[in-house]
């Protein structure tokens, strides 16, 4: 089924690269129109070249999620250029840092707490005001590892855990509204720079011990859950809010 987001304007937060570039460019193929925020500019400016030689009609903005006046900027002059309605945002910027319990910098942890968690909180604030006047979609990246514990990842997983708390909250509070908000959260996905850094840790043993707890037998890939995103931004999820919507090749079945 093509055109499952025609006429609408979508919002992907971290969208220059993994699972954010791959959400952009399907939303884009699907009719949305994209607005593509990344710290990075130039590479947002870059896939935005990219996806309008494939006929996506997408704008880059630089903005830094734990900004509020950078992201209410960005907001602002994306809704300029769709008269004022936003009708889906994903929020998938977040990094990720690595060590043990005791030895998590509180510096560290103040800044994946603030990308992960504290971005999500301030990107949907930025949104809110204009889908209120007509209904909308909010898709959240949460992660297995705020379902499960992960090793050396402390910051990591209470940042991720927090996003699903903040997504069932925020359904409480808006999906009488007509603004429908989940969260999906993956399993590791090869490709993305999280996938890069744990691969640089990891010995050729210490990743096949890992692929061997998904059942499916391999891990995910950014396009993958870029379907997930799809389903849930489209109207084919209408009946879904406050969904934590596992993606993950069976691992936390198991």
């Amino acid at each position: 089924m093509a055109g499952r987001l025609a006429g609408k304007n979508a919002i992907v937060t971290g969208g220059g690269a993994g699972i954010g570039r791959a959400i952009a460019e399907l939303f884009g193929c699907e009719g949305a129109r994209i607005a593509i925020l990344d710290r990075d500019f130039e590479l947002g400016k870059t896939v935005q070249a990219a996806l309008r030689a494939e006929g996506i009609d997408a704008e880059a903005y630089g903005a830094d999620v734990t900004d509020p006046e950078g992201v209410a900027a960005a907001v602002a002059a994306f809704a300029d250029q769709c008269g004022g309605r936003i009708h889906v945002l994903v929020n998938n910027a977040g990094i990720a840092e690595f060590s043990d319990f005791e030895q998590t910098a509180l510096a560290a942890w103040n800044r994946v707490m603030a990308v992960n968690a504290t971005g999500t909180f301030l990107c949907s604030q930025a949104v809110l005001p204009l889908m209120k006047q007509h209904g909308g979609a909010i898709v959240n990246m949460a992660s297995v590892a705020g379902l499960i514990g992960i090793p050396k990842m402390p910051a990591y997983c209470a940042s991720k855990a927090a996003v699903i708390g903040l997504t069932r909250q925020m359904a409480a509070d808006y999906t009488a509204q007509g603004i429908r908000v989940n969260c999906i959260c993956p399993g590791r996905i090869a490709g993305t720079e999280l996938d890069r850094w744990i691969m640089a840790m990891d010995s050729m043993d210490a990743t096949r011990a890992k692929m061997a707890k998904y059942p499916i037998g391999r891990f995910g890939k950014p396009e993958e859950i870029a379907q997930a995103a799809l389903f849930l931004a489209s109207d084919e999820s209408a009946f879904m809010s406050g969904a934590v919507l596992t993606v993950d090749g069976g691992m936390t079945a198991l």
